[in-house]
């Protein structure tokens, strides 16, 4: 991230950009996917980490930096890198407000030494608040309150399609929730470990592979082989943003399938299916 800011001062210092309509930024697609729900044509909602990148390491493209420069509102998650993003970004656009969505959210905060995923984000707070339907409702209402206040002319449109979505989102909840019933209170072991949030609603327990952003010393690994063995673990659920490499050496110690999921899918409503669908299966 450190040549992003070196860079950001000097493309956003020469950066004209018109545009038909007013731009908000996200941080990851779930939310890009809330931004068009709620506005529907009335914002451009543009991507900081584009899918597939990990925001632990990803590094805006010199594209993506003016066009982050010129964005009216950012909705942020408590990624680390966004404080220091945020800062670059209102130099060049001091009128550009941060929207955190972790207001009024039950937060999960990480203990040191857990290994849980706490080591890149802001107090040891677990950010994929995402994955919680529940969680969901509190955050489109920051979401459409905050468009509303920067575009009155269209709170009304705001305020309906807000109603749509809280009822897609207590859908969805009342669908996982019948699906996973069946198997409530199992264990799953994840690469990494992006799922409290989801684990929390539907009573299940994330076991990491990955400990506190790094790869698992070797007793580490023999904890968590242990503890697998232990609870019957079948699958191994695996990330695009990460490697899989310490994953498929445990499904071969386990045999156990790999399968692949991507939680910060622009496509939020079947990435929550496909997550309940390979735990419940």
């Amino acid at each position: 991230m450190t040549k992003f800011f070196a860079a950001l001062a000097v493309f956003l210092a020469f950066a004209t950009v018109i545009t038909a309509v007013p731009t908000v930024l996200v941080s990851i697609g779930p939310y890009r996917l809330f931004v068009q729900k709620i506005a529907g044509d009335t914002v451009e909602s543009i991507l900081m980490v584009p899918a597939g990148a990990s925001t632990h390491t990803y590094e805006p493209t010199p594209k993506q930096m003016i066009a982050a420069g010129r964005a009216d509102i950012w909705f942020t998650i408590g990624e680390s890198f966004e404080a220091r993003a945020l800062k670059a970004l209102q130099a060049h656009n001091p009128n550009m407000q941060d929207i955190d969505l972790r207001q009024g959210v039950s937060m999960i905060t990480v203990a040191p030494g857990s290994g849980a995923c706490s080591c890149c984000h802001a107090h040891g707070q677990d950010p994929h608040i995402w994955l919680s339907a529940r969680q969901d409702k509190i955050q489109v209402k920051t979401i459409a309150d905050a468009l509303a206040k920067r575009y009155p002319e269209n709170a009304a449109l705001y305020q309906k399609n807000l109603e749509v979505l809280l009822q897609e989102l207590d859908t969805l909840d009342a669908e996982l929730t019948a699906m996973l019933k069946p198997v409530q209170q199992r264990t799953i072991l994840v690469s990494h470990p992006a799922y409290a949030y989801f684990c929390r609603d539907y009573d299940f327990k994330q076991l990491s592979i990955e400990f506190e952003g790094k790869d698992p010393t070797p007793l580490q690994l023999t904890r968590t082989l242990n503890e697998a063995r232990a609870d019957h673990i079948t699958k191994v659920f695996v990330q695009p943003q990460y490697s899989s490499k310490g994953a498929r050496l445990f499904a071969n110690e386990l045999n156990a399938r790999v399968i692949v999921l991507d939680p910060y899918s622009e496509d939020f409503f079947a990435s929550m299916g496909q997550i309940a669908q390979a735990i419940a299966e």
